[in-house]
């Protein structure tokens, strides 16, 4: 197929990116100057979403795709608003307190990477070149055992500054992938062009003939989950990933799907995959199945 993909580098995005995770626990090696600068205004930003009852974790699910569009600090409180309650949300006086919320932060961003555009320029081409150089032959594998539509036929692949060491997700609504953009593969036994096909592979799994009896909530587990036997196989065959050194176990956690219970989470999905190997049930059972065993 002709996969046709969009790329950019988004230092709004990065902003947002960098802020859902300071606002938790900031993993280890991130600069102390970004955790004191951006993560107390992180953390003011959710005191704004809890107020307005928006929940932070369906916040980003909108927010992080959108303001690759919207770079207009209320406009992207509005735009999430109108998405998870309503026009009239949209109109109410929380749009201003959350998009004041979004300045501050954008601020404090720039404080403390005042280059940071000039950075992302510099992570596109890396990925771009390993990307056209693997990128096709691991679809062509891809879909020799995921069906042909679960490929988008276009995609945005959005680079963000790295914060944690590589990091990536799906946005399935949206059709596209947030990346960092890292200048190396930080774990070589499974490089970062197959993070990106990983990633592409999922963006069509949120169709209804795929989804529609599994709870939103939920799609996007189901998709990282259902895709990765899928992706390990085709890197293999690209020669990306060496033969038997590599389990699900790793795979999951060095691609942090899940925070813990790797090895019981693998388990689950192996046995699910050889199933539908097996029987080739039709992808919309095999998903709900899925769905049903990870519980």
């Amino acid at each position: 197929m002709n996969l046709e993909l969009r790329w950019q580098e988004n230092t709004w995005t990065s902003c947002l990116h960098a802020a859902q995770i300071l606002a938790g626990n900031p993993p280890a090696g991130v600069s102390e100057d970004l955790v004191n600068t951006v993560g107390p205004v992180a953390k003011r930003l959710v005191s704004e979403l809890k107020t307005a009852q928006v929940s932070p974790k369906l916040f980003w699910r909108h927010a992080l795709p959108l303001s690759a569009q919207l770079d207009g600090k209320v406009e992207l409180a509005k735009a999430v608003l109108r998405k998870t309650h309503g026009l009239e949300a949209s109109e109410s006086g929380f749009a201003t307190s959350i998009g004041g919320a979004l300045s501050d932060l954008a601020n404090a961003y720039s404080s403390a990477i005042p280059k940071a555009a000039d950075e992302l320029l510099l992570r596109r081409r890396p990925l771009r070149e390993a990307w056209e150089a693997r990128g096709p032959g691991l679809l062509h594998f891809l879909q020799r055992v995921l069906p042909e539509e679960f490929l988008p036929e276009t995609a945005d692949v959005i680079l963000v500054l790295p914060i944690s060491g590589g990091r990536g997700t799906a946005h399935l609504a949206y059709n596209s992938v947030r990346l960092e953009g890292m200048l190396y593969d930080p774990h070589p036994q499974l490089p970062e062009v197959a993070r990106l096909g990983w990633l592409i592979s999922q963006l069509n799994l949120d169709l209804p003939k795929y989804s529609e009896e599994i709870d939103p909530d939920r799609i996007g587990m189901v998709a990282r989950l259902a895709t990765l036997p899928g992706i390990l196989y085709a890197a293999q065959e690209v020669e990306l990933v060496r033969p038997g050194t590599l389990t699900l176990t790793d795979a999951l956690r060095l691609w942090q799907v899940a925070h813990a219970g790797h090895e019981a989470l693998a388990e689950i999905v192996d046995n699910w995959w050889q199933t539908q190997e097996t029987r080739q049930a039709p992808w919309r059972i095999a998903l709900l199945a899925l769905n049903r065993m990870i519980g």
